[in-house]
């Protein structure tokens, strides 16, 4: 159990360094992470999940608002239907689903639903970070209505996203903003730091009731953890090369992905 715990502390430092250099990708690692190393449950797990990457996307983005790398119209357009969405999904939508429903024979549990549901999340989101690499940037655009209803949708999708699974949606937000509207890619990333920040920490107060069921010196200290690895990623940002990062780490996310989808069939089965 030790060994379990020292693993996802460590791997806490994996979490604030994806999104200190990709502005993506963290707030996937940190599901299974509470889930398998930590044993939350995982309709508890998401909410550990959204205040670990709220906190820590909000404080990453302090530099880059402060300094305007932040395009604030754009945010605007992504945030707000992407917040009526995280509202909607986490008091509606999740609890819509039954703690325990029966198909046929098949005994499924809520449980099972999301840890499904965020391995094809993970899935998509490594295959959306491999293609990346081959995206090359536009000029900035002026902005149409259908790249205003494109920016809708996405924001929609990525509110869906955070309050079902608890995943921040980067992998969408920031080629959306760098292939919609030829946003550069290092404001884009501090744009999607932002706006994920905005969205976790809105899913956490929109299902506030389940606050008290958290081990809060477990998630204060992997959050802390976080933000050394932020840090350290927002440092390393300028001297790498993101974008080669972002494909390396999607094939690492694929294995991952199948992982969870594998152990959560046998858990099924086994059930």
């Amino acid at each position: 159990m030790e060994l379990l715990f020292i693993t996802g502390f460590l791997l806490a430092i994996l979490v604030g360094l994806s999104m200190g250099l990709m502005g993506s990708g963290g707030s996937i690692l940190t599901l299974p992470i509470f889930v398998y190393l930590f044993h939350i449950e995982p309709q508890y797990a998401l909410d550990y999940s959204l205040f670990s990457i709220g906190v820590l996307a909000l404080i990453g983005s302090v530099e880059p608002v402060t300094k305007g790398k932040v395009d604030l119209k754009t945010t605007a357009i992504f945030l707000i239907p992407s917040l009526v969405s995280v509202y909607l999904t986490k008091r509606h939508l999740l609890t819509a689903i039954p703690a325990q429903f029966h198909i046929a024979e098949l005994s499924i549990s809520r449980n099972h639903v999301i840890m499904l549901l965020f391995s094809f999340v993970i899935l998509v989101s490594a295959l959306a970070m491999i293609r990346r690499r081959k995206q090359v940037e536009i000029p900035a655009v002026t902005l149409h209505i259908g790249q205003v209803l494109k920016i809708i949708i996405a924001g929609l999708l990525v509110g869906v996203m955070t309050g079902l699974v608890g995943a921040g949606g980067g992998f969408i937000i920031v080629p959306s903003l760098v292939l919609l509207l030829g946003i550069p890619l290092k404001q884009a990333i501090a744009t999607s730091l932002f706006i994920i920040g905005l969205n976790a920490s809105f899913g956490l107060v929109a299902n506030y009731q389940l606050l008290n069921h958290m081990n809060w010196p477990i998630l204060l200290i992997f959050t802390l953890i976080t933000l050394i690895g932020l840090q350290i990623g927002s440092k390393w940002k300028d001297r790498l090369e993101v974008v080669r990062l972002q494909g390396i780490f999607g094939y690492f996310l694929i294995s991952i992905g199948i992982l969870i989808f594998t152990f959560e069939i046998i858990q099924f089965v086994n059930h």
